[in-house]
């Protein structure tokens, strides 16, 4: 009954739920745009385009990325989208905490699928990313680990920051201080 020839399969229970996160974009695009708010109607369309990103690399690059990874990229956009759009940011307690974690595990995921990808490259098709294997730590896991961590770190960095100069250049209300950021 769950076999691959049936409908109710987990590739198609992802996809189902990407188009309803894209069908909530388009009702978010159309919000902010009955509510008067053209700076943040750009921003659900950005996230149709950034849902997608994942199923044009599975086509081009003839892979399959892991499950959950489709769902969580909209979901961690979803939750930033919205939380400008409907005021969640502003009204709901803790909300940036929890879409800033949301986000961190989409990220997380993407950086562990891009070290597969490498590994797929390497192994597989024989065709190394890099010219040199570089090793910080014994085993490859604690080197995709700690890759990830950097990079996460590197990342929640920049987006802090720039929430600060959104907050400096427009005078908005996105960054609460250094206690918001840390």
């Amino acid at each position: 009954m769950n076999g691959k020839g049936s409908v109710y399969n987990a590739r198609n229970a992802e996809i189902f739920i990407v188009l309803v996160f894209e069908l909530i974009f388009i009702g978010l695009y159309i919000q902010s745009i009955l509510i008067g708010d053209m700076t943040r109607s750009l921003w659900p369309l950005i996230a149709i385009v950034f849902t997608l990103v994942p199923f044009a690399f599975e086509w081009k690059e003839k892979v399959s990325l892991p499950f959950g990874l489709k769902m969580m990229v909209p979901f961690a956009l979803f939750l930033h989208v919205t939380g400008g759009i409907m005021r969640w940011y502003w009204e709901v307690p803790f909300f940036d905490k929890f879409a800033h974690v949301v986000s961190a595990i989409a990220l997380g995921l993407i950086l562990f699928t891009m070290y597969q990808y490498l590994d797929y490259l390497e192994y597989v098709k024989k065709k190394p990313f890099f010219k040199k294997r570089i090793r910080f730590f014994k085993t490859q896991e604690w080197d995709v680990l700690a890759g990830i961590f950097v990079i996460l770190v590197i990342f929640g960095f920049a987006w802090e920051f720039s929430e600060f100069l959104i907050v400096v250049i427009y005078h908005t209300t996105y960054n609460f201080g250094l206690v918001d950021s840390v």
